[in-house]
Formats: structure tokens, sequence, C-alpha cells
């Protein structure tokens, strides 16, 4: 069976500022084989079962992330150009996705804070260091206006701070 419903384990932030972290846990063997992968072989780093390309697995983690949010074709996430970064051992990939959110009035929204656009910016980090079959992901978002700011640097803190503890000894 596929086990758990959905992927996220825990969600939260600054609902009025719309910032969110939100962590979540994917069985790899699931992740690929919902997208048709099959998955045989070494998992236990990232790239070998996908091609060896950190871009394909992103992909795949966006995908499922966007089919699970049901987002529809035109909100959904794109990988920013040149923020794909694979670790030196291939667990650990770290990516930023953007949306783009859509206004129904943007010539209101120029006249109130001064843009006609409203842009979601999200880092990821997916790391397969719990070492137990399952990707670990975190995934800290905020407009983009707002990653300008001080709150920026504060979700990159965030991000840099999240570890997954190897659960290979654990029974």
């Amino acid at each position: 069976g596929v086990g758990r419903r959905g992927s996220s384990i825990f969600t939260g932030g600054d609902m009025a500022k719309t910032e969110v972290v939100a962590i979540e846990r994917y069985p790899i063997r699931v992740l690929l084989e919902d997208e048709g992968i099959l998955a045989t072989g070494d998992l236990s780093t990232l790239c070998p079962g996908v091609g060896n390309s950190p871009k394909a697995v992103a992909d795949l983690i966006t995908l499922h992330r966007d089919k699970e949010r049901n987002l529809q074709q035109s909100a959904k996430s794109k990988i920013l150009p040149g923020s794909l970064a694979l670790s030196s051992d291939g667990k650990t990939l770290t990516f930023s996705l953007t949306n783009e959110i859509d206004v129904q009035k943007p010539e209101l929204l120029m006249e109130q804070i001064g843009i006609d656009r409203l842009i979601r910016i999200t880092l990821c980090k997916a790391t397969l260091d719990s070492n137990d079959g399952n990707l670990m992901a975190i995934f800290a978002s905020a407009l983009e206006q707002d990653t300008k700011g001080p709150d920026g640097p504060a979700l990159q803190q965030i991000m840099d701070s999240f570890v997954a503890t190897d659960q290979s000894s654990k029974s």
C-alpha cells in the first residue's frame, strides 16, 4: 500500500503575511512510482534513479507537491533557474520555486501597494538523511516583496537549520 495520505507533517507561519513553513515526508519509492519511474537499485542518494539529474528530482518533488495542493495549471510552481544545488554526498537537494498568484484587480493592487502582480517565492530543501526510505523536505515561502526585507534572511535561516534525523538504527 501507499501508506499515509498526503505528505504534510507540519505547517506553520505568519498567515496574515502568507509566510509559511511546511515540512513534508515522501516515501521515495512512491514518489518515483507515482510518476512512472521504476524504483529499483540504490535509492540512498537522490539522482541515480532519476537519470542523474538534480533538476529531474526537483521537478518530481514540485509536481507531487503541486498535485497534493490541487494547484490550477496557471498557478503551477516553476523552478527558479540557477537555484538548484546538490550536496557532495548526493543526499540533499536545495532549490527555489516561484508561483504567480492570480490577482483579480491588478490596478487596485497597484494603487494600494505599488505592484500589479503577486509572486510567491518558495525555498526548498529535500534530503534523504533520515536513511529510512523517505525523502524529508522543508518548504519556506513568502511573497516576493517580503523576501526582499528582513523576512528573506529569516526564511533562509530556517532552511539552513533543517536537519532530518537518521532513523536507520531506530526500531
